[in-house]
């Protein structure tokens, strides 16, 4: 993937985090900065989602870990480094164990 067809990658993904985040009822506090969206919900539980352009990945800190992923151009999605499991179901999984929180990530 060249560099720029990463940065359109992360851009939808940030854009789709934060729209997602946005319509939620909880109304978690959403801050962006240089490239990561920290997220606090309700019950102080902090998300962090940040761009990692030397190594083209998107990461992902919860209570639960730490998550990196790459991006799988035949698959057209983040997955995990470790699992290859997509970054929409491990989002999904996160917020409902550590917030109690349901999204639609499609």
């Amino acid at each position: 993937m060249s560099q720029a067809d990463y940065f359109d990658r992360i851009d939808q993904t940030f854009e789709a985090v934060e729209s997602c985040l946005e319509e939620l009822p909880e109304d978690p506090d959403i801050a962006t900065a240089e490239g990561v969206i920290n997220v606090t919900f309700a019950n102080g539980v902090v998300f962090v989602f940040s761009r990692q352009p030397p190594v083209e990945q998107l990461w992902l800190a919860t209570p639960g870990g730490g998550f990196h992923f790459t991006w799988d151009t035949a698959l057209n999605d983040w997955l995990d480094t470790k699992t290859d499991e997509s970054f929409g179901h491990i989002l999904v999984t996160e917020l409902r164990q550590h917030t109690g929180v349901n999204i639609n990530w499609e």
